[in-house]
């Protein structure tokens, strides 16, 4: 996965969160509520054999949210250097505009959206969400 994140430690598996996000793309502000699964649970505290290091067991206990244009979201966990593992919330649940309740008035952008740097010549002609999601 590339792009940019923000790293949340905890030391239990997480039963909710709550993401506050603008989609400079759409020029929205969303307010995602997850809920996550048990399956995503016990995939988290499972051991699984390192293939990298034998003898040694890795943890699923990075997580990926992947948020695109449109509301969009999408939650994988980190596989060791494998290809991520897809997750599927129990509940989840993408609000915008006067429907948000807990991300109403949080944006980075209060003055609206413009792009800056890169980011004319990287959407220009790209249709969103692209790729696999």
């Amino acid at each position: 996965m590339h792009g940019t994140g923000k790293v949340v430690q905890c030391r239990r598996v997480p039963v909710r969160m709550t993401v506050c996000w603008d989609s400079v793309i759409d020029k929205k502000a969303y307010e995602t509520e997850i809920w996550f699964s048990r399956e995503t649970w016990q995939q988290m505290l499972a051991a699984y054999p390192d293939t990298y290091r034998p003898g040694k067991t890795y943890y699923r206990d990075n997580m990926i949210i992947g948020l695109a244009p449109g509301g969009t979201v999408r939650v994988w966990l980190e596989n060791n250097g494998d290809p991520v593992v897809l997750q599927h919330p129990a509940r989840q649940l993408t609000l915008t505009g006067d429907d948000m309740l807990i991300c109403k008035g949080i944006t980075k952008h209060p003055n609206g959206y413009v792009y800056y740097g890169k980011t004319p010549e990287f959407i220009k002609g790209k249709t969103y969400p692209y790729g696999e999601w």
